[in-house]
């Protein structure tokens, strides 16, 4: 049976000094997902291939907003006699800069230190918590907290999550998604494209719409928060490019969208520069679309789909992330 340690506390103030012990970084939630995916599920991190369940679930759990709420998280395929942390964490952890200051936005007091037993299983019960909860959930940072603001949720940061971590290691292994009852859902996203067409097709410019995701990120804003962790395309994480169907047939486009970033303090990321701590810098658009010939109709509509990777179900189709907009076609007697 899997060991609890009992130095229970010190392993946690040493969690608090290690750089990135609880790994969430590029490859944490993206990391087996694909464009028709179903909601993402609790995984293991490359390269580890262990299998969690959190409260008999590998999808996601629910948790309380007042309350604690108990969470046994039972694993196999853990690395065997390894000293683990059980943590609870924000997301902006996945995409803070630097990546040295993860573990400033996870709860370690509520983290559960437990040693895996000779073949690599474990289990470990902690106590899943919310801001303003009793107990309320507490990070170093205080812009962390569970369950995420809806700024964070629109840029993307859906969920907070509880991760396994190795410390010897400084790596995650697993991790399973927290669904709390007052979770914020995530704005539509925009689509922008500049430049015309003509019946035979051309090329066009995509953004997000004008003033949809500004910096830092509010409450109000529409950004594209379909794999917000990995950006898209991301072949090293699994995540595929994103789609742009023309009356159901896919055009060909050079979109991309950026991963969001969470600007710390001495934060190295250039989308930081010049920015104040605190700062959370949304996910943009970018790219072509190349559309090809074109019907009689004056206004086309154009779609694109990008992958999702949270636990939010898609607006659009095969669980994808859908932005729609129209684009102008001129013709001899037409001009935009």
């Amino acid at each position: 049976m899997p060991r609890r340690s009992h130095c229970h506390g010190s392993v946690l103030r040493r969690a608090r000094a290690v750089t990135g012990a609880l790994a969430l970084g590029v490859g944490l939630l993206g990391a087996t997902a694909v464009l028709a995916a179903p909601p993402a599920s609790a995984i293991p991190i490359p390269p580890s291939t262990s299998s969690c369940t959190y409260n008999g679930s590998p999808v996601a759990f629910g948790a309380s907003n007042t309350t604690g709420t108990p969470v046994t998280v039972v694993c196999t395929g853990l690395p065997a006699n390894t000293l683990l942390i059980v943590a609870q964490t924000s997301p902006l952890a996945g995409v803070i800069s630097p990546s040295s200051a993860a573990t400033s936005e996870a709860d370690l007091t509520t983290g559960t230190a437990v040693t895996t037993d000779a073949s690599g299983n474990l289990t470990a019960t902690i106590t899943v918590t919310a801001t303003g909860g009793s107990p309320s959930f507490s990070a170093l940072d205080k812009k962390a907290v569970c369950p995420p603001t809806q700024a964070q949720v629109n840029a993307g940061l859906t969920n907070c999550v509880v991760t396994v971590a190795d410390l010897s290691t400084t790596t995650g292994l697993n991790f399973g998604n927290i669904i709390y009852g007052t979770q914020p859902t995530p704005h539509r996203p925009t689509l922008a494209l500049t430049g015309s067409v003509s019946r035979s097709g051309g090329t066009v410019t995509a953004s997000d719409k004008a003033g949809a995701c500004p910096t830092p990120v509010k409450a109000k804003s529409r950004c594209w928060w379909g794999a917000a962790l990995t950006g898209a395309p991301n072949p090293g994480a699994g995540v595929p490019g994103l789609i742009t169907p023309i009356h159901s047939v896919p055009a060909s486009n050079t979109l991309a969208v950026s991963s969001p970033v969470y600007c710390f303090k001495s934060a190295t990321a250039p989308a930081c520069a010049g920015l104040p701590v605190g700062t959370l810098v949304g996910p943009h658009l970018s790219g072509t679309i190349t559309l090809p010939r074109l019907g009689p109709v004056l206004h086309q509509e154009v779609v694109a789909l990008e992958p999702n990777t949270t636990p939010v179900p898609g607006n659009g189709p095969s669980n994808t992330v859908r932005a729609v907009t129209f684009v102008c076609v001129t013709s001899p007697t037409h001009t935009c």
